[in-house]
């Protein structure tokens, strides 16, 4: 008795709280100067995550204090009314329908077959193809929808600042990758990075590369445990390659947890009732910080 009760407490709340998040976009105004013209912040949306979106995104010009040079591609399922909304909170984004993203990887991927077999089939992979394709310069960031910022991201800042070329990731409560790590081993004797979560990258262009990412999957498309995680597979394989950069600290958190860690910089919500803890926790904690407590 008492469980569905507590499931449709926390429902109910974190409906209000969505109201809240909605409060939060409808009062935002971006900063006015573009500060990084030379370096991309990209997010893959959909219809289902593009509200929580505007609030990371959000969240991040808040705690930088700087306006970012915004990619947000659609899966192909974000409608009109949403991508006007998004354009309107958010103005100067660049959006990227799917209609004009698959012309373009198409003929990128001409000569990578399971590449293109690949995104076609799991719209995580448009984080892979997609994004280094449309990314203008030499080095972008990567959020996922589901990371709020909850402070100065220095560690952020610092990378953008400094021209640096290393790779820094998330790291992970547990290892999420398409296969065991020994299985990978076996192919690829390298240093693999632990805990590689892609929900947050800072990523230098020259790391990546689809004649290694087509490679990989003719080796292991077959012989995947967990094929949903390819797409974070194959920024670990180039992470690990490329050997420069590594995990951010722990306060980038991720964690099961109801509430977060209050030293967290950030939060990567996970886990089945990831979108309502979102909205209780970080839309209430954004509106007192954003339009209360003014940090």
């Amino acid at each position: 008795m008492l469980k569905p009760l507590r499931s449709f407490a926390r429902r109910f709340l974190s409906d209000c709280c969505y109201s809240l998040g909605t409060l939060i976009t409808t009062s935002w105004k971006r900063p006015e100067r573009m500060k990084h013209e030379d370096l991309s912040v990209h997010m893959l949306l959909s219809s289902r995550t593009w509200h929580a979106g505007l609030l990371s995104l959000i969240s991040f010009e808040f705690f930088t204090e700087r306006r970012w040079n915004l990619f947000i591609h659609d899966d192909g399922s974000v409608d009109a009314q949403a991508r006007h909304r998004i354009e309107s909170v958010l103005p100067g984004v660049r959006f990227v329908p799917r209609s004009e993203a698959e012309v373009r990887v198409r003929e990128a991927l001409i000569d990578y077959p399971l590449c293109w077999k690949h995104r076609s089939n799991h719209n995580l992979f448009l984080k892979f193809f997609d994004v280094p394709l449309f990314a203008p310069n030499n080095r972008f960031i990567f959020l996922d929808s589901d990371v709020l910022f909850f402070q100065q991201p220095n560690e952020i800042l610092a990378w953008t600042d400094s021209g640096s070329e290393e790779f820094y990731y998330n790291e992970d409560t547990q290892e999420k990758y398409a296969l065991p790590r020994h299985e990978i081993l076996h192919e690829y004797p390298l240093e693999l990075w632990p805990c590689f979560n892609s929900g947050l990258m800072l990523v230098p262009q020259a790391a990546l590369s689809f004649d290694r990412a087509e490679d990989f999957l003719r080796t292991f498309e077959k012989k995947a445990h967990h094929p949903q995680f390819f797409e974070q597979t194959l920024y670990a394989l180039m992470a690990s390659l490329w050997g420069r950069g590594g995990p951010l600290p722990r306060s980038y958190e991720i964690s099961w947890r109801f509430f977060r860690d209050k030293k967290s910089i950030a939060r990567h919500y996970i886990g089945a009732f990831k979108h309502d803890v979102l909205y209780l926790e970080g839309a209430t904690t954004l509106f007192l910080k954003i339009f209360l407590q003014q940090r």
